[in-house]
């Protein structure tokens, strides 16, 4: 047996040394073959997955398509004169939170009060803190048709941007119940005051009626009116001169103001909003920055439930996150505890993030949700643009768990290498750092300052099962040059205060820092250029 073996091993040796090439090239193609077949197979769609419609974009409120505003009826408690004034003498205005009498900013809280909520106690429910500029205000629709409980959102209204937002907000509160959820809050720049427009000088310009009847032709008008000028004494003449100039720059003025409209009108069809989101806002005409960690502060500040979510505006929660969460609370620390206002120190309970491509709808459930990632509908949160950002501690572990009914801790997650640039939603309280108001949207890692400064208290990040938030996929236009301009700008700005705010945090926990170095602890101190 062994010296059969031996001959078919020296046979077979023989032989792939002569027809080597032919064999290496018979592996090779084979071995393409398998690649391209495994591609096409991991790329194709399941039927049950398209979606009957097609490729379609996004738009938030679809849902009320052919619902006409009930004028009649009001879900909001508004204040302070709006929608329709705003009386200065009547409401007080505050610094931002984190900075205090030294921002640039001043808040106006509860422009509108939440009427559904207004009586909830402080550990029956969670809130929903988010922030928007006008034109994605109509996203928070969403959020209160799946949303079970207060939702807190602050809304940027430099000049005439109040303008706009009381247009929406006036529009909405006529047409969706759940508009009760929402508390109202506005931040802007002190020295752009918020504006509404006013009677006299916005509302749209029409042409008189003409008050010649219509038997006089022209001919005879103008010889009616030679015919008086001419019995005119020279008193009499030169005011009919001087009114005549006051009357002409008067129409020229209505000339200017048609031809470049203050405050934009918008128009709705029906309660499924404005015919384009594209609104010509005070911010995007001027080239304004976005202060988005202001926002997030004013909203969290608002809350007044001792748990939150601060998230963003886009950001859809799946069926009965908020119940779940409290559900989860009381099982976790128990009734008396939670009656008695106990929370978790220096813990934070994080939401996985997910968005979904284009022709798909926002999945409500996890079991959904995860077919949607295996047939590439559907993955993490910013997974293509920014892979460090939202890829959470456990990811796979997530998706191959069996979806439970309930919301439960998964894991307990540190923020270190390689998650040391990691930005999670979670639900937290009062007692964590505020964001860092020096920092702008378009400049990114907004949210870093807080995280960074969690990582040097020694805080715990518990990964959630069972719910998550969701983002649509919407088709984004191309930026202009002096958009790309802007963003650069912003960036490099952001870059210089980031700087900034290391040397304060390393200022701040110099004794944390000396203790992690003489332990030898590579948690923050590294990776963050301590």
């Amino acid at each position: 047996m062994t010296r059969c073996l031996r001959i078919f091993g020296a046979y077979s040796y023989r032989l792939s040394r002569r027809h080597s090439t032919i064999l290496l090239l018979a592996f090779l193609i084979a071995t393409v073959t398998l690649i391209l077949h495994l591609y096409a197979y991991r790329h194709q769609e399941p039927e049950q997955l398209q979606t009957s419609i097609g490729d379609f974009d996004y738009k938030p409120a679809s849902f009320l398509i052919g619902m006409q505003p009930n004028e009649s009826i009001n879900y909001c408690d508004f204040n302070y004169g709006l929608p329709h004034t705003l009386e200065w003498d009547i409401l007080q205005t505050y610094p931002s939170p984190e900075t205090g009498n030294k921002s640039p900013y001043r808040v106006i809280y509860d422009a509108i009060k939440s009427r559904a909520y207004s009586n909830c106690g402080v550990y029956n429910a969670v809130t929903y803190a988010t922030q928007a500029t006008p034109e994605f205000i109509y996203h928070i629709v969403e959020i209160a048709r799946y949303w079970d409980g207060p939702i807190s959102l602050s809304v940027f209204v430099p000049d005439y941007d109040l303008d706009i937002t009381m247009q929406i907000m006036n529009q909405l509160c006529h047409c969706y119940p759940g508009m009760s959820k929402v508390s109202l809050h506005l931040f802007y720049p002190k020295k752009l005051t918020p504006k509404l427009r006013t009677r006299r000088l916005f509302l749209p310009v029409t042409t008189e009626p003409s008050t010649t009847p219509s038997n006089i032709s022209l001919e005879e008008m103008f010889r009616k009116k030679l015919e008086n000028y001419r019995n005119l004494n020279n008193k009499t003449r030169a005011e009919y001169i001087q009114g005549a100039r006051k009357r002409k720059i008067e129409k020229m003025m209505i000339g200017m103001i048609k031809g470049k409209p203050v405050i934009p009108k918008l128009t709705f069809k029906d309660c499924s909003g404005p015919d384009s989101f594209d609104i010509k806002t005070f911010r995007k005409e001027n080239n304004m920055l976005y202060p988005i960690n202001v926002g997030r502060n004013v909203a969290r500040n608002a809350s007044k439930t001792n748990y939150f979510i601060v998230s963003d505006i886009e950001m859809v929660p799946s069926d009965g996150l908020a119940t779940k969460f409290l559900v989860m609370l009381r099982k976790l620390m128990g009734n008396k505890k939670r009656d008695e206002g106990c929370v978790f120190t220096k813990t934070i309970f994080v939401v996985p993030l997910f968005e979904v491509e284009r022709g798909e709808e926002i999945p409500r459930n996890k079991d959904t949700l995860v077919r949607m990632v295996a047939a590439n509908r559907a993955m993490y949160f910013h997974q293509k643009v920014c892979s460090h950002c939202q890829r959470f501690p456990g990811l796979q572990s997530w998706l191959l768990r069996t979806p439970p009914d309930v919301l439960e801790p998964m894991l307990i997650a540190r923020r270190e290498y390689p998650y040391h640039r990691w930005e999670p939603l979670y639900f937290g309280t009062h007692k964590e750092p505020w964001y860092s108001e020096m920092l702008s949207w378009e400049g990114r890692q907004d949210k870093m300052p807080q995280m960074l400064e969690m990582c040097l208290r020694d805080y715990k990040f518990v990964i959630l099962d069972g719910g998550f938030l969701c983002h649509s996929s919407v088709r984004r236009k191309g930026k202009s040059p002096s958009e790309l301009e802007i963003r650069e700008r912003a960036m490099y700005l952001n870059m210089l205060r980031y700087t900034i705010i290391l040397l304060n945090l390393k200022q701040k926990y110099e004794d944390v820092l000396k203790v992690m170095r003489k332990t030898g602890c590579k948690k923050c101190d590294v990776y963050y250029g301590f």
